[in-house]
């Protein structure tokens, strides 16, 4: 199941970014906007699979810890490995890129005020939502007044489309492969299911972003591999929480709240100030970030929960 969820990620990466990047050129939208409404998504339906999921069963810390654990994953491992193997470049959108890290700090900060005391209410969630439709109603406004008009690419833009769903469907199944796989050889190998639920599952339900990012940067598509971090980070803290919590408030753990969220904050400052800098990650800086989730998985382990 690993192997073959490994393949599937691989595949379904490849037609993400050629499907989501054509159709972009062809209908004269950003690469960028793309990354975050599109590929950022069909890349977060795992985790809005597996916290929905956990929230329905009242496991309200495995569908937070999912989120919140994804997102710093994502920041550091995704960008990181993209980053090591081709430094990754933005060209002009720092007004975007601040807007974006805006609201995906917002949504945490909304959390670690209104659950500080270890339970997410209705009410939060709710607000959660409202951050995140206000999120796309402005990322699908700029878009509009962005728009460069059409390119000509080969292909008609339903095969285009057809192709992007095609590697988001993929994704999704070798994510779930890969997970269900990699829990099983984890329990087998007698690890425990706290450490499994903070660290691989967090992990597994990183690897469409993982893929899709190091794919990106490999075809030089460095836009849609920030935007679909940015992206994904904002699905999975305001509509994958918000609607998990909406459907069954519960409790949490209240170290993921006081110590889990304030560190995916930092990492966000972390990551946008070495972006908004200079516009780039260079393999340095993508090696720091590969060092920092490496302490934070430790910093887990050690912490247990």
């Amino acid at each position: 199941m690993v192997v073959v969820g490994i393949v599937g990620l691989g595949q379904g990466a490849s037609w993400l970014v050629d499907g989501s990047s054509r159709l972009a050129l062809r209908l004269g939208v950003s690469p960028m906007v793309v990354g975050l409404l599109v590929v950022g998504f069909g890349t977060s339906m795992p985790e809005f699979a597996v916290s929905v999921r956990a929230a329905l069963v009242g496991s309200g810390g495995l569908s937070v810890g999912n989120a919140v654990g994804s997102n710093i994953m994502n920041l550091l491992l995704v960008l990181g490995v993209a980053a090591v193997l081709k430094p990754i470049h933005v060209v002009g959108g720092a007004r975007m890129l601040r807007r974006d890290l805006v609201f995906g700090v917002v949504p945490a900060l909304i959390i670690v005020g209104m659950g500080w005391n270890g339970f997410i209410s209705r009410p939060t969630a709710v607000i959660l939502l409202v951050v995140f439709a206000a999120f796309v109603a402005v990322a699908l406004r700029q878009a509009q007044t962005e728009n460069t008009g059409t390119t000509v690419v080969g292909g008609s833009p339903l095969r285009h489309l057809l192709l992007t769903g095609a590697g988001i469907a993929v994704l999704m199944v070798g994510s779930e492969m890969m997970v269900r796989g990699g829990i099983e050889l984890a329990t087998r190998f007698g690890v425990s299911d706290a450490v499994i639920g903070l660290t691989l599952v967090a992990f597994g339900t990183s690897l469409p972003e993982l893929a899709t990012s190091v794919v990106a940067a490999l075809k030089g598509e460095s836009e849609i591999s920030i935007g679909n971090v940015l992206g994904s980070n904002i699905f999975n803290l305001g509509l994958v929480v918000g609607t998990a919590f909406s459907i069954n408030p519960s409790s949490v753990p209240v170290f993921v709240i006081r110590q889990d969220i304030p560190l995916l904050i930092l990492a966000t400052f972390i990551v946008g100030g070495i972006v908004v800098r200079d516009g780039r990650i260079s393999r340095a800086e993508g090696a720091i970030l590969l060092v920092l989730v490496t302490a934070y998985v430790a910093f887990v382990v050690i912490r247990g929960g």
